[in-house]
């Protein structure tokens, strides 16, 4: 329960030794009588990879514990964060109606209205995501969706210790290691609505004793669409991790893991057209497959070398991936979209140096590598006549180095200062060839080339004949390289044992990339990536009253966004066309999060985030192609609401009882022309206020070994709009996904 009501978290816990990793845990405070309120959870985690009480931590961190999202049905992205204030999204995947797959889920989360740069027209790879998501400490990992032993997600740039992609903030997954305790199982399946069935079990082994254990998990997937058996919101997915620990001796300690995944997901299947602003009907639809393929193996090995400990995280992650997906292009015609991903290899390093957990002063100081490279393929026809629109084939190479110290020293016994640097330099390699047929709406209902024919929807001849026009980029017209400075500094103060005042500044970045993409007329144009850089200041207080049953923490933070990077429709008349603007942005926010233990039985939880942002200093042509002057694809205030009631039954089993409703401000979905807006295009991207509710009824046995969950995602049935695609008014050109209606399910679980 404490994980869910949103006590705090700091990141980290799992960089730490393996065997030191069992003290982050929840120490309960013993209640004085059996009717009187006991005191909330102490929770002793490594803040900041150090050994320290999460409410001694000086930043905004939420954590959900495993078992929780188990029992509520949360195992996917989007459900995990959607109760944590400030965050949204999930796992890219959803971001249109028609997925591919993505080697960088992150792409889809946003944090304090931060999200990741969208492509360019006619660009399926990913740039870099602006939050950084690690999977057992590993950079972009899989194997996060179960046998999950916490999430925690740390809110705000983390560039001095993150590096690239922490622009928004960290989401950390760390899944269960091996234990010498003893052998175990763990194993759960879950039934719910759309045919969703999903089981997952985990062996522990101690394979010598006091030296060796293996954890051995896999899990089962699938689920159909809401709206339609086989097409968006389908999927199906395999997944098997082996993590083996080592103790060789006192102070050493290896754990070795490796996971695959293999996962299809279904697109298509049918079409939503946005018949008005708020109302989607269902057309049928051609259905497409992606199937994805990832492997890893990563290590983590840590070293005491007395006055300091040693830690090497390697690891290394493929991707592959062979998709079709069918879109609903300009007009209401059909594209094809054929995606091949044959090589996609990702290697991290990192070696830190790290003072003891005992020391007056906390330093630590290492090295970080990344090095990527991707071969992929991007064709899209009309599917009426196989007509190109455009084919994209890339090779890019991305390297990246850093180096980063941090330091926290205690000038008093209440005072403390942090301070930490990192340097990175990126090296972006792209060799690209870009063609586009300049016919593309020839023998179509959009009629834009000079001599076309126009023809109607969905014509055997659409984009015939084909002119074809080719761009190339390679050597040093596609080489970047990036050199950023990142810092934090932050100040610190014990009111008292029980209250904390902190105030930072931290920044982080993205580094660029280079990219060709359909430009204006459909002529192949090289756009290139700037740097970005995010500098936050913020301030914070983190408290428990009552006899540490009120826990009250509330934070405020202002953003400087050195040029937002944004790629927009340049040109209403022809969807396919883009131009890449970079906008400086400035965002002001405050969040609340509070937790109250009312009874030894019940628990009540509030949390609140409001974010205001403004674009400024527009640059040449952004007010003509955009009009709104906030930034999109996000809530600026959300509300959520938490309870849960125990009850006791005879024979010491348990009824725990579960709520939690989130309200959401109303938004823009995507941004929308000032010609469309003017049409009324802004009430179709705008997304009106809804509360959403989860409740979830839990009956565990005396000893925990056995539970069954009966839970009602989405109890008041509110969908709201997860994309927007408006082409036109006059003729209405719009189309949108919602997200899952209301949905039921079970979950029984076992630990023997």
């Amino acid at each position: 329960m404490a994980g869910t009501a949103g006590l705090t978290l700091a990141m980290g816990a799992a960089c730490l030794p393996v065997q030191a990793q069992a003290q982050a845990q929840t120490t309960k405070a013993a209640p004085t009588s059996q009717d009187a309120p006991q005191a909330l959870d102490e929770i002793v985690v490594t803040a900041e990879r150090f050994e320290r009480n999460v409410q001694k931590t000086a930043a905004s961190v939420t954590v959900q514990t495993g078992q929780d999202l188990l029992t509520q049905g949360k195992f996917t992205l989007s459900t995990i964060l959607e109760t944590v204030p400030g965050v949204s999204g999930g796992e890219s995947e959803g971001v249109s109606n028609e997925p591919t797959g993505n080697d960088s889920p992150a792409a889809g989360i946003t944090i304090r209205g931060v999200s990741s740069n969208g492509g360019l027209s006619g660009q399926t790879l990913s740039g870099v995501p602006a939050t950084a998501l690690y999977v057992d400490n590993v950079y972009n990992g899989i194997g996060g969706g179960y046998d999950v032993d916490r999430v925690e997600v740390l809110r705000g740039p983390q560039g001095t210790l993150y590096g690239r992609s922490a622009t928004a903030g960290v989401v950390a997954i760390h899944t269960r290691n091996p234990n010498l305790a003893g052998y175990s199982v763990d194993a759960s399946v879950e039934a719910g609505s759309y045919d969703l069935r999903r089981a997952s079990v985990a062996v522990n082994a101690p394979i010598v004793s006091d030296h060796l254990a293996l954890r051995v998990a896999a899990n089962h997937y699938e689920r159909d669409g809401a709206d339609v058996d086989k097409g968006f919101g389908a999927s199906r997915g395999d997944d098997v991790k082996l993590k083996l620990l080592a103790l060789p001796s006192d102070g050493v300690s290896l754990l070795i893991g490796a996971s695959m995944q293999d996962r299809t997901l279904y697109n298509g299947g049918a079409a939503g057209n946005l018949v008005a602003p708020n109302t989607v009907e269902y057309t049928p639809y051609s259905v497409g497959t992606a199937k994805l393929k990832s492997r890893q193996v990563w290590a983590e090995l840590n070293v005491d070398l007395g006055p300091a400990r040693l830690t090497y995280l390697p690891a290394y992650r493929s991707f592959n991936q062979d998709a079709t997906v069918f879109v609903v292009g300009p007009g209401g015609n059909s594209i094809k979209q054929i995606v091949t991903t044959p090589e996609d290899d990702f290697v991290t390093h990192e070696l830190r140096l790290t003072s003891q957990p005992d020391s007056m002063i906390k330093w630590q100081t290492g090295l970080f590598y990344y090095s990527n490279g991707i071969r992929s393929s991007n064709r899209n026809v009309w599917e009426s006549s196989d007509g190109l629109l455009f084919s994209a084939d890339i090779d890019r190479k991305t390297r990246d180095l850093g180096v980063f110290a941090e330091a926290t020293v205690p000038v008093t016994q209440a005072l403390r200062l942090t301070g930490g640097l990192r340097w990175d330099k990126t090296t972006v390699t792209t060799a690209e060839v870009y063609s586009s047929n300049l016919s593309v709406f020839c023998n179509t209902p959009l009629g834009f080339v000079s001599g076309c024919a126009v023809a109607g929807q969905n014509s055997p001849l659409a984009g015939l004949p084909e002119s074809i026009s080719t761009i190339k980029v390679s050597g040093n017209a596609g080489r970047r390289a990036f050199k950023n400075l990142t810092y934090k500094a932050r100040v610190e103060y014990d009111l008292a044992p029980a209250n904390l005042l902190y105030a930072s500044i931290s920044s982080a970045f993205l580094p660029g990339d280079v990219q060709i993409g359909t430009g204006a007329g459909n002529v192949p144009t090289v756009y290139p990536y700037d740097s970005e850089k995010l500098t936050a200041y913020e301030i914070g207080s983190k408290n428990r009253f009552f006899d540490r049953r009120l826990q009250v923490n509330l934070g405020a933070f202002y953003y400087d966004y050195a040029g937002y990077q944004a790629s927009v429709q340049l040109d209403q008349s022809n969807p396919a066309s883009a131009v890449l603007f970079n906008v400086p942005l400035r965002m002001v926010g405050v969040e609340l999060e509070t937790l109250f233990q009312l009874s030894p039985a019940d628990r009540i939880g509030l949390n609140v985030s409001h974010i205001d942002s403004k674009f400024h200093d527009l640059p040449a042509g952004f007010a003509d192609a955009v009009a709104q002057r906030e930034l999109w694809g996000f809530a600026p205030t959300s509300l959520t609401l938490l309870y849960d009631h125990q009850i006791r039954l005879s024979g010491g089993s348990t009824l725990n009882l579960h709520g939690d409703g989130a309200w959401r401000s109303a938004y823009d979905v995507r941004f929308t022309t000032p010609g469309l807006a003017a049409q009324g295009g802004l009430d179709y991207e705008r997304q009106k206020a809804l509360f959403q509710g989860n409740l979830n009824l839990t009956w565990a046995s005396a000893n925990d070994r056995l539970s069954v969950t009966g839970y009602v995602r989405n109890v008041t049935d509110k969908r709201y709009k997860t994309y927007v695609n408006l082409q036109s008014i006059s003729p209405l050109q719009a189309s949108a996904t919602l997200s899952d209606p209301r949905t039921f399910g079970v979950v029984l679980t076992g630990k023997f």
